[in-house]
């Protein structure tokens, strides 16, 4: 049981994740729960200096610009934990490289555990969580527990299908995106030309699908097709050289969200889009229309 817990901070989601995942285990197992904030070292804008000399505070300008950079990430993990009336035993701002003071802090401190966000904010922006958890896992003697966020969440994802029944069910199980719904082509073409949408999600029947796969196409939205009577070797040749990322059965939409992370991965990964669906679909052509269909990827 991991009675003492450190959470390192820096104001991303994937550390905003790190501290949920921290609580769920404190409210279980009565933990004690630590934040650290690590500022990396860097040069302080000479009106920040000017700032810290008028106000005659009483730290180093390093420590005062560290605790001035902080103060409003570490207030926002600290609401976060008391919006769930529990407490934090210990919170700290301190300068210095990341990994080295996560690791530093974790043994002065007799920590058991370190839960710590996959990724955190760009470097020019602050402090790049995800660039250490590498060597906190092999720097620590305590039990590192490293929290990624879901590739889908908060994605803007248009859904058009000309059947109510499966606009519900899509928006249910992406209830962590953003969902736009349209049962016609013409409310869709409307919010492609006038939306922002991270991906797409096309009926082909009832809808003129391919018609709107240009138009996503044009608008570097990542597209999945989703059909039923379509359902073809042919249709699915189509929207593979026409730029769909993905086609999917409808029949298999229960793990849509899984074949979305697949295109997402693929995208930040620089992977082709369709790495996946061979493996995810390959069986079920093969059941349905031998093994001699064609597979996306490969040369004709």
């Amino acid at each position: 049981m991991a009675h003492k817990i450190l959470v390192p901070v820096d104001g991303s989601e994937h550390a905003k994740k790190a501290v949920d995942f921290a609580l769920n285990m404190v409210s279980r197992f009565s933990s004690d729960i630590h934040l650290l904030y690590v500022v990396p070292e860097t040069k302080i804008p000479e009106e920040v200096l000017q700032y810290l000399k008028n106000e005659r505070r009483d730290e180093t300008p390093a420590l005062a610009y560290a605790h001035i950079i902080g103060e409003g990430v570490m207030k926002e993990a600290l609401g976060l934990i008391r919006e769930k009336g529990l407490r934090v035993t210990r919170s700290q701002i301190i300068q210095g490289d990341p990994a080295e003071e996560i690791i530093k802090y974790a043994k002065t401190h007799d920590m058991d555990m370190i839960i710590i966000g996959s990724r955190g904010l760009n470097q020019k922006t602050g402090t790049a969580l995800g660039s250490v958890c590498h060597k906190v896992c092999q720097g620590t003697d305590s039990t590192t527990v490293i929290v990624r966020k879901n590739r889908l969440e908060g994605k803007r994802i248009l859904i058009v299908d000309d059947e109510p029944d499966i606009l519900e069910t899509l928006e249910e199980s992406l209830s962590m995106c953003k969902v736009t719904k349209a049962e016609s082509f013409e409310k869709a073409e409307k919010l492609i030309e006038g939306q922002y949408f991270d991906m797409a999600i096309l009926d082909i029947m009832g809808v003129n699908g391919f018609d709107l796969l240009k138009m996503t196409v044009a608008k570097n939205i990542l597209t999945v097709m989703l059909t039923a009577h379509a359902l073809s070797p042919e249709t699915t040749i189509k929207a593979y050289k026409e730029g769909a990322a993905s086609y999917i059965p409808k029949d298999k939409m229960a793990d849509m969200t899984t074949f979305l992370i697949d295109v997402l991965e693929a995208k930040e990964e620089g992977k082709h889009f369709w790495w996946r669906w061979v493996e995810r679909f390959g069986s079920y052509y093969n059941k349905r229309f031998g093994s001699d269909w064609f597979v996306p990827g490969k040369s004709t």
